[in-house]
């Protein structure tokens, strides 16, 4: 049976995958470079990076930041991680980011009309 994570080691792996996610690398891509830094199962990796997600949302809450604000730093994030993606070929996360987007600027109510 494998050794089990300390709280600590836990908690280290998710401020990792929040790195991460801050630099705007894509859900799958995160959970990859999570699973095979720490030699972990691809379904644990998945927990660790939602758990980044919710760490990330608890920080913007407690934060003091605008819509405005928050509003650009999605834009940019998201075009970050587009960028990323299409060099790495990912076009299934390009097109996730992109309708995330959209949703975001209000173009998908538009495009459905």
């Amino acid at each position: 049976m494998a050794n089990r994570a300390t709280k600590q080691e836990t908690e280290l792996r998710v401020a990792h995958a929040a790195e991460l996610v801050a630099e705007g690398q894509a859900y799958s891509s995160i959970t990859s470079l999570v699973a095979t830094k720490y030699g972990i199962s691809r379904r644990r990796a998945r927990q660790i990076t939602s758990n980044a997600y919710l760490l990330l949302k608890d920080d913007i809450e407690e934060g003091d930041l605008n819509r405005p604000e928050m509003t650009a730093k999605l834009i940019c994030t998201l075009e970050t991680a587009m960028h990323r993606a299409m060099q790495e070929k990912q076009y299934s996360a390009v097109a996730s980011n992109a309708k995330v987007l959209m949703k975001l600027i209000g173009l998908e109510a538009k495009i459905k009309s």
